[in-house]
């Protein structure tokens, strides 16, 4: 995802209801305080958000309580 020619980092998100659910921001540590926030406000620890950085890597919920 880009905007203005940047690359975005995204919190992706699948709804129960199969909605797809994208958070960008060009800041890593954003993307990575917004899934540890939404995580946390549902208790999940593993895989349910996850943070895809600019260049592809994928950042599970563990990983990202783990940066944080």
């Amino acid at each position: 995802m880009t905007t203005e020619g940047k690359t975005m980092n995204k919190v992706i998100h699948i709804t129960g209801h199969g909605e797809l659910r994208v958070f960008a921001d060009e800041s890593l540590a954003a993307c990575i305080r917004e899934a540890n926030r939404l995580n946390a406000e549902r208790g999940f620890t593993s895989g349910v958000r996850v943070v895809e950085c600019a260049d592809g890597h994928r950042m599970t919920a563990a990983d990202c309580k783990a940066t944080a």
